[in-house]
């Protein structure tokens, strides 16, 4: 193999890139508060307009096109190999374009087949396991907010960030863009062949890319971005890749665009809805596999899982790639930011029953190995109700996201607890250090009546301390954002009451027939500068269209109010002073006046 060499860089605001080929053959701030959209300068050509309507393709000779990848069950990992294509994104004639889009939105399932993820078995019997408590104290201090990418002709967004030593860099449907850590925008383009150019146009020329993801890799200090790509009248899907050239997102990028259409049981499958995620030996990729309809197999397969090999695509050479199957829906892939520990997909298995997955051998000669773990219940509602329209439609029980740490395996979904109606952000950490993973605690955002929470994302700082986004609604409350979260030292189930972060002026309503989507997944990461400061991406809703923000936020003892790393007499005199007063940092608990229950509670944290 054949290092790339690298390319000059040049003292531009940014760079992006495109592009990939395959080898078989080759292819070439502190208060809540509603942040405004990004540009006021509007369009309205699009993907959907541009296209009538009609299924995007993806320009490909279908005679290039390589046979379906044989994968079976139980079958051992089945290689491939995919060679980059290199651009320079100098060569954007627009390298930062914020504006918002003006008109109809389609989903992406709109362009894609027919399909259903098996429903969840039923509850075994009660197994006497209950999710904790909130806390009656705000743990998070919010510190920084700004908007991240706008409106596009798809929705949901979908948002996912990626933060490394001097940059975030985010995703959506159907863009990416990166910023500086205060918020500063570098590049914003589409990453389909509607950009200008795209940034991955030039690994296939196709218009269609959906459900993007990315990380930071800090082992490699690397941002790695995915999406999934699929056309109907070639019968095409693709998993595409893009690795940076450093830890600078402005420069050189190297693409990858993986074959993705599996033959198993006499049908073909393609994937759909990507688990993504890391650890210290590789890259890992999850998709669900539905059958297209033209074969007597099961229309929904189970789940692939590729594992990449990060050696070639870091020097910019061909990406060595193993595939495995795995029994059952919606696998999630846990980000392990801590060397020596390996990486686990996880999904809810029944409605008390996660099953988790340990990768071995990787990335060489890849397997998994399975095993189930009694959970509290959780029963499905996939409708959130809002002041306007007929309510947000939040899918299903699927994991939302994972991370690892110590041994111990972080992940969150929503749905409706025992006792409730309505649905709750729920987080589950699951002890893996011994031969049988055990359940070691968890807890749910429940606010009673119809208030319904969801979409959480979790991440783990160093020193253990816990962060978590999620979305909230009801009858009375328009979709928002909250932050919430929980000190290693607490209780076990303990998460602190949410903070808002964001509130949308309006609630979707272009469905009149039925529930809005709102998403697969928002997404929270902690910044690998130090450790501990934590960073998140969700949606809200403006008039004309949805807004993603990002936000940057701690979590500690906020109750030290004068900042000087104890709580102390000194706190207790900045409290007394702002007594009866609305709101404010004395305000602990968050219900609009600072009075005895919040000294109570800086009590409670007194010498911390």
């Amino acid at each position: 193999m054949t290092s790339v060499p690298r390319m000059r860089r040049r003292s531009i605001v940014f760079r992006g890139v495109a592009g990939a080929t395959l080898l078989l053959p080759s292819l070439q701030a502190c208060v809540p508060r509603t942040v405004a959209p990004s540009s006021s300068d509007g369009f309205t050509a699009g993907p959907i307009s541009d296209r009538g309507g009609t299924p995007p393709r993806s320009g490909r000779d279908p005679t290039t096109l390589p046979p379906p990848l044989a994968r079976s069950l139980a079958a051992p990992a089945a290689r491939g190999s995919t060679a980059p294509t290199i651009i320079d994104t100098d060569d954007f004639a627009r390298r930062i374009d914020r504006r918002r889009f003006i008109g109809e939105e389609a989903r992406p399932a709109k362009y894609l087949p027919r399909h259903r993820t098996p429903p969840l078995p039923p509850a075994a019997g009660d197994n006497g396991l209950r999710f904790g408590r909130l806390d009656p104290v705000a743990r998070t201090a919010p510190e920084l907010a700004f908007p991240g990418i706008s409106q596009t002709p798809w929705s949901p967004p979908d948002p996912s960030i990626a933060v490394g030593t001097d940059h975030v860099v985010a995703t959506v449907n159907m863009k990416i863009a990166w910023y500086d850590k205060e918020g500063t925008p570098q590049f914003e383009q589409f990453l389909d062949s509607t950009g200008d150019p795209g940034f991955l146009e030039e690994v296939g020329g196709g218009s269609f890319t959906f459900d993007p993801k990315c990380f930071h890799d800090p082992f490699v200090d690397r941002y790695v971005v995915l999406a999934l790509e699929y056309y109907q009248d070639t019968a095409e899907s693709w998993i595409t890749l893009a690795i940076s050239d450093d830890g600078d997102p402005n420069g050189l990028w190297f693409k990858y665009r993986t074959w993705a259409l599996v033959e198993s049981q006499g049908s073909r499958y393609w994937v759909d809805y990507p688990g993504f995620g890391y650890d210290e030996r590789g890259w890992y990729v999850t998709a669900n596999l539905y059958e297209l309809g033209d074969g007597p197999g099961p229309g929904f397969l189970g789940g692939l899982l590729r594992v990449i090999d990060k050696t070639g695509p870091l020097a910019g050479e061909p990406m060595e790639w193993a595939d495995l199957l795995a029994g059952g829906a919606s696998w999630q892939v846990a980000q392990v930011p801590q060397a020596g520990e390996s990486t686990r997909i996880v999904r809810q298995s029944s409605a008390n029953s996660i099953e988790l997955g340990l990768v071995v051998d990787a990335p060489e000669n890849p397997s998994i190995q399975t095993s189930s773990v009694p959970v509290p219940q959780v029963a499905a509602d996939s409708a959130a109700p809002t002041p306007v329209g007929n309510g947000l439609w939040i899918v299903d029980r699927r994991m939302m996201n994972a991370t690892l740490r110590n041994d111990v395996l972080w992940c969150t979904n929503h749905g409706v607890v025992q006792g409730d109606s309505s649905a709750s952000a729920v987080w589950y950490a699951i002890d893996c250090a011994g031969p049988t993973p055990t359940y070691l605690q968890g807890g749910a955002f429940r606010f009673g009546g119809q208030e319904h929470s969801f979409f959480p994302a979790i991440a783990v700082a160093g020193d253990g301390d816990v962060g978590v986004v999620y979305g909230r609604s009801s009858p009375d409350r328009h979709p928002s954002l909250e932050i919430a979260g929980r000190r290693a030292t607490d209780p076990p189930g303990a998460m602190s009451i949410g903070v808002e972060i964001g509130s949308s002026v309006t609630s979707p309503n272009g469905n009149p027939s039925g529930l809005n989507r709102w998403g697969d997944y928002f997404d929270c990461t902690v910044d690998p500068v130090d450790d501990r400061t934590f960073w998140a991406a969700g949606e809200l809703q403006t008039e004309s269209g949805w807004i993603t923000e990002i936000h940057r936020f701690t979590v500690g003892g906020v109750a030290d109010l004068d900042g000087n790393g104890v709580v102390n007499a000194g706190d207790v005199a900045i409290l007394l002073a702002a007594f009866g007063t609305a709101g404010g940092p004395a305000d602990l608990n968050r219900d609009g006046v600072v009075n005895g229950f919040d000294l109570g509670l800086l009590m409670g944290d007194w010498g911390e």
